[in-house]
């Protein structure tokens, strides 16, 4: 097997959470919502859907036919409302499997077709399954261990986080290397067992990190406690404590601009000096 067979890839092509912000002062770290393309040697993982994945997809229009498996985290808006405009999924030839959890109050492919609905969206998800890719849809358990890829090389397990309606953490497995994806999670005033039995010992850990100190315990305003989001602090604690090798911030709040981002990373690096935050094009070999 060649080398470039065996890389492991990350890509950021949506780091925002909430809501997209472009603008001048999103500049540096970006403003879509959460979209991460992985590549495991010649395997396809996309992890959420939100803004980011527009322009993922115009990206894989340069390939010929793209097989992919797609997890969602949860199916809050910010992480399913890029759908509509992911042009693969209009090609014929295309193929996904769409990775949901099975005890979300409602199916993933229920969620996907209801925004898609007129007067909402001109184009409903079944026109575009008529006609377009192949969409199939799994249903997984929180802790569930599963294998993707033609010949399953690659090892996905998963737990649920602390956060409003059932979001799924993932650790991704591929040549003996791996990466834990937990947005959309509060690890305060610890993490979940959950959390840390999944990313101990990870290569990279990318951490929720939506509120300052200050703003999580409503030192300038509201509190945020239980919102389901943590802070640079408490990521950086977690990344520590299951020995993590490195560190990435995610899901920035609409609010922050790259400033902002910039002071919460110096906190965050002040506690596990590995850590950056993640910013729309920013790639990461494993």
């Amino acid at each position: 097997m060649s080398k470039e067979a065996k890389d492991f890839r990350i890509r950021f092509w949506g780091t925002r959470g909430s809501i997209p912000v472009p603008g001048r002062n999103t500049l540096k770290y970006g403003g879509n919502t959460s979209c991460l393309e992985i590549r495991c040697g010649e395997e396809l993982i996309i992890i959420d859907a939100g803004t980011g994945i527009r322009n993922l997809g115009t990206e894989l229009l340069k390939e010929t036919s793209v097989k992919a498996s797609i997890l969602f985290s949860h199916v809050h808006w910010d992480h399913i409302q890029g759908i509509p405009f992911f042009r693969p999924a209009y090609k014929p030839g295309n193929g996904f499997k769409l990775y949901g959890n099975r005890n979300w109050d409602t199916k993933l492919e229920y969620v996907l077709r209801w925004q898609m609905q007129k007067p909402n969206f001109p184009v409903t998800l079944e026109e575009v399954n008529s006609v377009g890719a192949k969409m199939e849809y799994i249903d997984i358990e929180s802790g569930e261990v599963f294998n993707v890829g033609k010949d399953g090389q690659v090892t996905i397990r998963s737990t649920e986080l602390h956060h409003p309606d059932k979001a799924f953490g993932f650790r991704i497995e591929y040549d003996g290397k791996n990466i834990v994806f937990a947005t959309d999670t509060e690890s305060l005033p610890e993490p979940d067992p959950g959390l840390v039995e999944l990313s101990n010992g990870t290569d990279l850990l990318i951490h929720d990190a939506q509120y300052t100190r200050d703003e999580y315990y409503g030192l300038d305003g509201d509190p945020k406690i239980n919102w389901g989001h943590s802070t640079p602090e408490s990521a950086a604690r977690t990344a520590l404590g299951v020995h993590a090798k490195k560190l990435v911030l995610f899901h920035h709040d609409p609010y922050h601009d790259d400033k902002t981002i910039d002071e919460m990373l110096q906190s965050a690096s002040a506690i596990f000096p590995n850590s950056v935050a993640a910013y729309e094009g920013m790639v990461i070999e494993i």
